[in-house]
């Protein structure tokens, strides 16, 4: 497989990024994940956390969903800001910073060369912090992944499989110990602990998409409720479509301006 290099600056720009990349395509940022984490996580860290998880294997109890490759090769913790209250911290600094509603966590550690997860995309945007060790990444770009499979994710269809198909000629980066990369939403993305690396730990801080269905929808149900042309029985024949039209302009409007920052 042929791959291109991304665009990688040792400079983060929170208003070049919003302009060139948000929704768009990936960058690389070297040596800021201080920006995002600081301090950084280490091997004792981790050490200690999975032998907490492995204590507690209810950890989704907590909020986190801890999952693990029978070999050991492959440990990955959704929601983990609230397994290690450092990764939960970092969320709320990051969500202020980026003027997101809310920031999550998912933390990776792999140990041996080409553990990884598998190619997939998501319906968050991500930025990928590297801890230790190093991390080789292939990625794509949202309109690599068809309309219909982003539909599904962003619908939580049941049973949706979000597996990534990654273009004929992929971006390729090697993420060392403070590098960032920048993962936007529907991306087809794979990444897999690099070669001579004896382990890898990862951070994926997210802010995830909502759509206006998942945000309006059931406010806006529970005001046409309240309203008579919604609510009333309709005419037997063509119903008054200006009437109904004209409550639900309203209404969509009183919804969409109450949930404003």
């Amino acid at each position: 497989m042929s791959t291109q290099s991304l665009l990688e600056t040792d400079r983060f720009d929170l208003d070049l990024f919003y302009r060139e990349h948000w929704r768009r395509r990936p960058v690389l940022w070297r040596g800021c994940g201080p920006r995002f984490l600081a301090p950084g996580l280490d091997w004792p860290d981790i050490e200690v956390l999975e032998g907490r998880l492995a204590r507690t294997p209810q950890a989704e109890e907590s909020g986190a969903q801890v999952r693990r490759r029978p070999d050991g090769a492959v440990l990955f913790v959704n929601q983990a800001q609230h397994t290690l209250p450092e990764l939960a911290d970092a969320c709320a600094k990051l969500a202020d910073l980026f003027g997101w509603d809310e920031c999550t966590a998912d933390l990776s550690v792999t140990r041996g060369s080409g553990a990884g997860i598998g190619c997939h995309f998501d319906h968050s945007d991500n930025f990928v912090v590297q801890q230790q060790g190093s991390k080789t990444w292939l990625v794509g770009l949202p309109e690599h992944t068809a309309s219909e499979r982003q539909r599904a994710r962003m619908l939580e269809t049941k049973g949706f499989v979000p597996s990534g198909r990654l273009p004929e000629e992929p971006y390729s980066a090697v993420l060392h110990p403070g590098d960032v990369l920048y993962l936007p939403l529907f991306a087809p993305h794979e990444g897999v602990e690099g070669e001579g690396s004896d382990g890898s730990v990862s951070v994926s801080f997210s802010c995830n998409a909502q759509s206006a269905l998942s945000r309006y929808l059931k406010p806006l149900l529970s005001a046409l409720s309240r309203e008579p042309a919604w609510w009333q029985p309709l005419p037997l024949g063509v119903p008054d479509v200006d009437r109904l039209e004209d409550a639900l302009r309203r209404v969509l409007r009183t919804v969409t301006d109450a949930s404003s920052p």
